[in-house]
């Protein structure tokens, strides 16, 4: 009687070794765009729930409410108080009740504090330091058009994502976002 050895023939390993070299010559390209679209999603996330909960806080208060650019950690204040001019929002965001209508947070007006983002991720507003939403909701800072939240990554140019607020308010996901111009086509 023959005894059969187990085991894969040198052939049979090779064909494996073949096929799992294409597979990754096909999937990872692909990986590194996942990862920043990956990225630019979870800022996106952070940050229309943010200016969600400063919007539904001006309603609920009856009083104006801001979210502003934060300086570097571990300082919890604005960093400027400009509403013009495109400013670099990557160290994260503040969002504060401002009574006092001065564009600075204290202590006590403080709601809710969001730290720096992904080191490959970079959020630039259009805008400015701050946005402004009044007693009803509707943003103080509002030019006669759109604003825009440009999301980026700095691993994919190509990939981004884009947020325009109405002057009405509603926040606003651009589904034809242009990530090299940073325009969003569908309005």
């Amino acid at each position: 009687m023959s005894v059969r050895e187990k085991g894969f023939t040198l052939i049979e390993l090779m064909i494996t070794l073949v096929v799992l070299g294409i597979l990754l010559l096909v999937a990872v390209p692909n990986f590194g765009s996942f990862v920043a679209q990956s990225r630019v999603d979870a800022v996106k996330n952070k940050l229309v729930s943010s200016i969600a909960l400063a919007r539904s806080e001006a309603i609920k208060r009856g009083s104006a409410v801001a979210v502003c650019r934060k300086r570097a950690d571990p300082a919890q204040d604005c960093d400027g108080t400009d509403t013009v001019g495109s400013k670099n929002w990557s160290n994260g965001w503040l969002v504060f009740l401002d009574d006092d209508d001065n564009q600075i947070p204290a202590a006590a007006e403080i709601i809710k504090v969001y730290g720096e983002i992904d080191a490959a991720s970079t959020i630039q507003y259009s805008r400015g330091d701050v946005v402004i939403f009044d007693s009803v909701g509707l943003l103080d800072t509002a030019s006669a058009g759109d604003e825009l939240f440009a999301i980026g990554d700095t691993g994919d140019a190509n990939t981004g994502a884009g947020i325009s607020l109405r002057p009405t308010g509603r926040i606003r996901m651009c589904a034809d976002w242009t990530a090299s111009a940073a325009t969003c086509a569908d309005n």
